[in-house]
């Protein structure tokens, strides 16, 4: 039997789907989560001591005002002072999409009052 365009793309695509459920299987088995939750909302007092600890990563000063934090699964990466002092961000991770959604945030908090 020889095998037709049909069976050659149907191959193609089974090769495919296996190859990306091994990379899927390699990644989660590292301890990494496909599912990531971001979290944006204002700091508040138990926040202090973790954004003393950002602003040390970032070598910055803390924010001592009212601010905006990201966090991803739990954790802070990022924060924005609500008054115009500079963003901090931990460098170690993709800090500059996080401030730019904190600073969208903080646009859409500012019209809304």
């Amino acid at each position: 039997m020889v095998p037709s365009p049909l069976h050659a793309l149907m191959a193609r695509e089974h090769s495919r789907e296996l190859r990306s459920a091994a990379a899927r299987s390699r990644y989660e088995s590292d301890g990494y989560s496909p599912v990531t939750r971001v979290t944006l909302r204002f700091a508040s007092a138990a926040d202090t001591q973790k954004l003393r600890a950002l602003a040390e990563l970032d070598s910055a000063p803390a924010p001592s005002g009212p601010t905006l934090i990201a966090e991803i699964d739990g954790r802070l990466r990022a924060a924005l002072p609500l008054d115009g002092a500079d963003p901090i961000a931990d460098p170690f991770h993709r800090g500059a999409e996080l401030i730019e959604l904190l600073r969208l945030r903080a646009a859409h908090l500012s019209r809304a009052y």
